[in-house]
C-alpha cells in the first residue's frame, strides 16, 4: 500500500494506521452523500459553503411516484439539521437532497424506496437515512431490497435506530448490510462502537444544537443527529481512499471507534 501527501487519494485499501489518518485528514473531497430526508434548506447560513450536487423532491403521482427536480428544499427542518451536521465533519462532501418525509415527518415507503434507488442510481456513495421504519414484512422487505442493491454496487448505508429503545428492530438500521447509529449521551465527538449488539455504533446525538428551517438554530435530541456523524467519518475516510466497500469500512470504523460503556445510554 503506497500512502500519499495530506489531501490526495489513494489506490487500493488502508491499513488501520492509514485508516485512522484518513479520518483525521480527510475533508470529504471527491465523495457524494445522498440526504434521505425531509430536503434541506440550502441558504441557511449554516449551509453556505455547502455544496449541493442534487435537490429532488419525490411525490406521489396517479398511484406512481415522481422525481421533481430542484425542489428538494426542506419541509420543516430535519433534513437541513441532518445535512449541517454533515457539512461540519465532512466540508468538501457533496450534499443530495432527496425529499421523501413531508412536513409532519411522515413517509411512505414507496416514496423512500424511489429516493433511495434514485440516490443509488446517480452515483451517491453514502446514503443517510437518518429514519426507521418498523411494521410487517409487506413494508420491511421493499427496504432489504434497496438496501441489498445499495450493498452490491458498494454503497455505504447509515441509518438511524429507534430513539426508544435500540433493541427493537427497526429498518434499515437493522439489516446487516447497513451501519446502524444510536445516540450516545455524550458531549465527545468519538464514534463509539457496542460489540455483540443489533446496533453497533453510536454518537454524539444528545442537545445538540442544530441547523433549522428558517435559518435558525435549536437544541435536538434523537439518533437522527448522530447518524451525520458517523456518515461524515466515512466520508472522510472515502476522500482518501475511495475503493473501501462497505464491509470493510464497518470493520474500519469499529477498531477506530472507543467502546461502548453504559454511561453512554442509561436506558438503551
Amino acid at each position: 500500500m503506497t500512502t500519499s501527501p495530506t489531501g490526495s487519494r489513494c489506490s487500493g485499501w488502508p491499513s488501520l494506521d492509514e485508516a485512522r489518518e484518513a479520518s483525521r485528514v480527510g475533508t470529504g473531497a471527491g465523495v457524494r452523500v445522498a440526504v434521505i430526508d425531509s430536503g434541506v434548506e440550502a441558504r441557511h447560513p449554516r449551509l453556505a459553503s455547502l455544496r449541493i450536487r442534487d435537490s429532488v423532491r419525490f411525490e406521489e403521482n396517479g398511484g406512481s411516484v415522481i422525481a421533481i427536480e430542484n425542489e428538494g428544499h426542506d419541509a420543516y427542518g430535519h433534513g437541513t439539521a441532518v445535512a449541517g451536521i454533515l457539512h461540519e465533519i465532512a466540508p468538501d462532501a457533496e450534499v443530495g437532497s432527496f425529499r421523501v418525509i413531508d412536513a409532519r415527518s411522515v413517509s411512505r415507503t414507496h416514496l423512500i424506496c424511489a429516493g433511495v434507488r434514485e440516490a443509488i442510481h446517480r452515483g451517491y456513495h453514502i446514503l443517510n437515512c437518518s429514519f426507521g421504519c418498523r411494521g410487517l414484512a409487506k413494508f420491511i422487505l421493499p427496504h432489504k431490497e434497496w438496501a441489498d442493491e445499495a450493498w452490491l454496487r458498494g454503497v455505504h448505508i447509515v441509518a438511524a435506530c429507534g430513539n426508544t429503545d435500540s433493541r427493537e428492530a427497526e429498518w434499515p438500521s437493522h439489516f446487516a448490510s447497513v451501519i446502524g447509529v444510536d445516540l450516545a449521551e455524550t458531549t465527545s465527538e468519538s464514534l463509539f462502537f457496542r460489540r455483540d449488539h443489533l446496533v453497533g455504533f453510536s454518537a454524539r446525538g444528545e442537545n445538540v444544537e442544530v441547523a433549522w428551517l428558517g435559518g435558525g438554530v435549536q437544541q435536538q435530541t434523537g439518533t437522527s443527529f448522530a447518524t451525520p456523524r458517523v456518515s461524515g467519518a466515512i466520508a472522510r475516510i472515502l476522500s482518501v481512499y475511495p475503493g473501501i466497500p462497505p464491509a470493510m469500512m464497518h470493520t474500519i470504523l469499529s477498531s477506530l471507534s472507543e467502546p461502548w460503556h453504559p454511561g453512554l445510554s442509561s436506558d438503551r
